[in-house]
């Protein structure tokens, strides 16, 4: 096992690998249609006030601060 944290404490700049998402299945399933599933590497655009951007790949994500704290990652 690694130090896994909640996608909400990387800062701005980040990069990261997604470890588990720690919601139910809908939450699992709705992000996994969004394309961030375990293994996704990212990096973290925006984490201050309001949702989360993110990028992985050519696309970028929006999240609320509620999803970013279910998605456990280990930071790169």
């Amino acid at each position: 096992m690694g130090n896994f944290v909640p996608l909400i404490f990387l800062s701005e700049g980040s990069r990261g690998v997604v470890e588990s998402l720690d919601g139910g299945k809908i939450f699992s399933k709705k992000l996994m249609e969004m394309g961030l599933n375990k293994g996704s590497e990212f990096q973290i655009i925006k984490n201050d006030i309001g949702p989360v951007i993110l990028r992985y790949g050519e696309t970028r994500l929006v999240i609320s601060k509620g999803m970013a704290q279910k998605v456990m990652v280990r930071e790169v």
